[in-house]
């Protein structure tokens, strides 16, 4: 019998109000959960890892990843 998975999901929020564009989430993704047109957009927020790098890089804390 095998060993049975766990799968995590994440909900990736971007507060459009404190999101100032520079684009260090879309950069440090290691997924590319992100898009930049002016601001950061979680376009394929259902890849999100868990890692919450973006989150660390995000210097206005625009960028909140909460376990689901």
């Amino acid at each position: 019998m095998s060993k049975p998975r766990i799968y995590e999901v994440y909900l990736v929020y971007v507060d459009q109000d404190k999101c100032d564009g520079c684009g260090e989430c879309v950069i440090f993704c290691p997924v590319n959960v992100f898009d930049l047109t002016h601001k950061a957009f979680p376009v394929r927020a259902r890849d999100c890892l868990g890692c919450r790098t973006c989150e660390a890089v995000c210097k206005p804390e625009a960028v909140i990843i909460t376990e689901i």
